[in-house]
């Protein structure tokens, strides 16, 4: 493996990264504008997709965010990089979690969305707590 292969995949990774993350806001972003509260059947249908997407996106941001570590690993025990490569890894990944801070807020609104419908209001409670404390989805 060449020198220039793994930095392009210690790069690469966090772009796809950057890319999910991007992905991730617009899509959360069009539901809190176009569904400021959940009132149908349609609204929670939409809202439980959105929250479905962005739990298993984030378990892919740890596969992209991780996997260079491994990578830089190999690099270094095979003498291929040397330790000022860490930089490949560091770098990149810190602009990934900058980004990430940023997309907080959104994630919050999207966290805060209701209803005045109780029996809707009590399966986006679930699916909310869902969202902060589960990795993946514990709903149909």
């Amino acid at each position: 493996m060449s020198r220039e292969l793994i930095i392009a995949l210690l790069l690469g990774f966090p772009s796809l990264s950057l890319i999910n993350g991007a992905v991730l806001m617009r899509n959360l972003k069009n539901f809190i504008r176009e569904t400021p509260r959940i009132e149908t059947d349609q609204d929670l249908s939409r809202f439980r997709r959105i929250v479905k997407q962005q739990m298993f996106s984030a378990l892919l941001q740890i596969f992209f965010l991780g996997t260079p570590v491994f990578i830089l690993s190999f690099g270094m025990k095979t003498d291929i990089l040397g330790f000022s490569d860490v930089l490949f890894v560091v770098v990149p990944n810190s602009v990934v979690i900058l980004f990430g801070l940023l997309m907080k807020n959104l994630e919050k609104k999207g966290q805060s969305i209701t209803s005045s419908s109780p029996e809707l209001k009590n399966e986006i409670e679930h699916m909310i707590y869902s969202w902060k404390k589960k990795a993946i989805p514990d709903w149909k």
